[in-house]
């Protein structure tokens, strides 16, 4: 075996030096709750009224959980609880959640959780996370993608049987995989539920497979009670497609990447207003509340501001700033200031100094005869620099009345005057920015409405036609008294243009966008109310007990009807990331670096039989490697900026991130900003590879010894290369090295070899041998770094 270190008891230095791996998330701790698995009192309820019961017990859970699972060595019971699971459609049911914990003395080292459905006792999720140092993942994955998917398959034959032959396979996550760039990597295996040969994309199977071929997740989204749609003939696809194209709906908006690094600089984008198309007939069709655009069409509030940005000089006191609260929204005279604090932090973008008043008014809690707490308050945010009241928020207890439909007094259009006219006093530098966006009043659901406390009026944020970001206004009417209860004020001041650029032609860009789309034939869950298609249920039971929307019998009763309608969808072709079409230059960035990125599979010509091949691919499928008419030139020696590239982006486990804005100053004077490799350099330096200095020469040939040295700094191994006197340097040209530490390294562990018993330092080095070199430091990495530990 190759020693690179002399000294066995120098592996702790090397230990200490390691890259750290990612973190799993663990969940929380929680107590072993009764075994009374019949006591539900926030459970979903029937007909009758009555309360859904559990019929499997704890005991029987935990045995089900067993039959299904392995439970590995070293895990242990932690928790048991019963709780409702909400499914599609907001159905609910009981379900036993157990977790076990590996921990050793006071370190955990993994959990693992399976939930159980009390109703039936089939598995309805499972999730493991061992982070066993001894456990470590190893590079390249030992599966494949397919092999991964032999292993789900195998598995929900296994935990699901009866399920298995009205499952379809999901492709989408295998048409947008790439090769990982390191061991700790999940294939996510997806299979919709199939009705006939047509997907229902909302139940079905998501298994987790981890690169040692083991499931690590698995999840059950299924509801028996969906009724389909029959005897539909839908439409051809040719035809489909072209009423899509004549249907789209682009809409301009700027983007911020605010993955970029320093300052944020917008990119105005084209987006497409998603929707489906009813098979039969071809119509638009939407779930839930409808295809109306929202009423107030695009025209701002006014043509012009109505008058100018405040200064930032104002430094208001606390007392000021409470005034200012209290004359813009009528506060109680009942109502005290209770607590006010001051904040003041460095605006990243600007480099400016901000600062808030944080004030809360409040009145002491009563109870109503009926026991409930009564009380009302409110608190709100200003700036003090410039006197802007930046939110607002009242609250008030409503005892007794809590349950009763409320009685709508104040009208959408008298709610929406109210808002304008509050908008244009507080905020006249922004009227002129500033569109009305809410639906018409009859888009609300009667029953809805029954239950309704507020009408939100919501301003977004546009210059010159283009929506700016997700910057917005929202303002909230009481609808039984007309007043303010709340106020958000959104406005940032990023470098937007005041007038729009010149952009793409919208059937152009209409192509481009539809081009990443697939036109499929699926069902859809549909109904009243408010069944919003995609909804998590977590969002859904907010907007419940916010008053935003009504409770309905889809939120937890069994005698709902669920449907699904036939329709043809817009299916994303690439979810590997998110992404954006710049409007400007035609091109595809990434939504949250702004960095420019290509969809398709890099293609050569000149490595089919090269003796680095599958290194080469790896790093062409991360666009590391530069390709010229087709070829990358596999034995061209690599120059300094593009073995800098290759070596971050393999680093950075090709994902974005990698982004800098204008206003980076360059670290060396001939690599500026407008340079194909600054962002990467940039990086380097920020990652302590490069020390910045007065020049880089990017177009410089790689050297082996600067590249051993790269390496060796990517390992995070730098400060151990310091110590004389530990390395094996027997090889012959030791002495022509500067950091022969390095060299040792690299070569101890097999990055790099030697050459009849030579290093070479000053060796070119060709884009072969540094896609080789960076595939192994890959493999070593893995093998080397530790894995974390967590504490609860």
């Amino acid at each position: 075996m190759k020693k690179w270190l002399k000294q066995a008891g120098s592996l702790a230095i090397a230990s200490s030096l390691l890259l750290s791996a990612i973190p799993h998330a663990f969940a929380e701790k929680a107590v072993i709750q009764s075994n009374n698995a019949t006591t539900l009192p926030a459970f979903p309820v029937q007909d009758d009224g009555k309360q859904i019961e559990a019929s499997i017990t704890k005991e029987r859970a935990l045995e089900l959980a067993k039959t299904y699972i392995a439970i590995p060595t070293g895990f242990t019971l932690q928790s048991v609880s019963l709780n409702s699971y909400y499914g599609n459609g907001g159905r609910s049911f009981p379900t036993w959640n157990i977790h076990y914990t590996k921990k050793v003395k006071d370190q955990y080292y993994g959990n693992l959780s399976v939930s159980i459905n009390g109703l039936d006792g089939s598995l309805t999720s499972y999730s493991i996370n061992d982070n066993d140092p001894e456990h470590k993942p190893s590079y390249p994955p030992k599966v494949d993608f397919k092999r991964a998917k032999e292993v789900a398959t195998a598995w929900i034959a296994k935990v699901n049987p009866s399920k298995q032959k009205e499952l379809i396979y999901n492709d989408a996550e295998e048409n947008a995989f790439r090769t990982p760039l390191n061991g700790n990597y999940q294939y996510n295996i997806r299979f919709d539920r199939a009705v006939g040969d047509v997907p229902f994309m909302q139940n079905g199977i998501n298994v987790s497979v981890n690169g040692e071929g083991q499931v690590t997740g698995y999840n059950f989204n299924w509801d028996d009670k969906v009724t389909f749609e029959q005897k539909v003939t839908p439409i051809s696809q040719e035809k489909a497609e072209q009423l899509f194209h004549d249907k789209a709906n682009l809409s301009l908006q700027y983007q911020i990447p605010y993955g970029m690094k320093g300052k944020k600089t917008p990119i105005i984008s084209y987006a497409l207003n998603a929707f489906s198309l009813n098979a039969a007939s071809g119509e638009l069709w939407n779930p839930g509340t409808g295809s109306a655009p929202p009423a107030g069409g695009e025209k701002p509030l006014t043509d012009k501001p109505l008058a100018d940005k405040p200064p930032a000089t104002l430094n208001l006191t606390k007392e000021q700033a409470a005034e200012k609260v209290v004359s813009a929204f009528n506060i109680s005279t009942d109502l005290k200031l209770q607590e006010a604090s001051y904040n003041e932090s460095t605006n990243p973008e600007t480099g400016e100094t901000e600062s808030t008043w944080n004030l809360n008014w409040s009145q002491p809690a009563e109870k109503d005869p009926k026991g409930k707490i009564m009380g009302s308050g409110a608190w709100a945010s200003v700036n003090s620099k410039t006197g802007e009241i930046l939110n607002f928020n009242s609250y008030m207890a409503y005892g007794a009345d809590a349950d009763k439909e409320v009685e709508g007094k104040v009208s959408l259009d008298d709610a929406k005057t109210t808002a304008v006219n509050f908008v244009k006093k507080y905020l006249p530098a922004y009227t002129d920015q500033l569109v009305l966006n809410v639906p018409a009043a009859k888009d609300y659901p009667e029953e809805q409405l029954k239950h309704m406390h507020n009408w939100d009026i919501h301003f977004n944020r546009v210059i010159d036609g283009v929506t700016a970001g997700h910057e917005s206004v929202n303002v909230s009417i009481d609808r039984t008294t007309g007043k303010i209860v709340s106020f958000y004020f959104s406005i940032s001041d990023l470098p937007y243009p005041k007038k729009k650029p010149e952009v793409l032609a919208v059937d152009k860009a209409k192509d481009l966008l539809l081009s990443k789309y697939d036109i499929k034939l699926n069902y859809v869950l549909t109904g009243s109310g408010p069944i919003l298609y995609g909804m998590p249920i977590e969002k859904y039971n907010v907007m419940v007990a916010a008053g935003e929307i009504a409770p309905t019998a889809a939120a937890g009763t069994t005698s709902d009807k669920l449907e699904a309608k036939l329709v043809y969808s817009l299916i994303p072709k690439y979810t590997r990331e998110g992404f954006l079409l710049d409007a400007q230059t035609g091109q595809w960035k990434n939504a949250d670096t702004g960095e420019v990125i290509s969809f398709e599979k890099v293609k050569v010509n000149d490595i089919d039989n090269h003796w680095a091949r599958n290194e080469l691919q790896l790093m062409l499928d991360y666009q590391a490697l530069d390709v010229k008419d087709g070829k990358v030139n596999p034995d061209q020696t690599i120059t300094r900026g593009e073995l800098i590239k290759m070596l971050v982006i393999a680093m950075n486990g090709g994902n974005g991130g990698i982004y800098y804005g204008a206003e980076r100053k360059a670290s060396f004077a001939d690599v500026s900003n407008s340079s194909a490799y600054f962002a990467y350099v940039e990086n380097a330096v920020d990652r302590g590879l490069l020390d910045p200095g007065a020049d880089f020469n990017p177009e410089a040939k790689m050297d082996r010894e600067e590249m051993g040295e790269l390496i060796v700094k990517a390992l995070g191994y730098k400060s151990l290369t310091k110590f004389d006197g530990i390395f094996n340097t027997s090889f012959a040209d030791a002495g022509k090295l500067e950091n022969v530490g390095a060299a040792a390294i690299v070569l101890g562990l097999g990055i790099m070899s030697l050459n009849d018993d030579k290093f070479e330092p000053q060796q070119e080095v060709s884009k072969a041998q540094a896609a080789s070199a960076f595939f192994r430091f890959l493999q070593k990495r893995a093998e080397l770094q530790e894995q974390p530990r967590y504490y609860y």
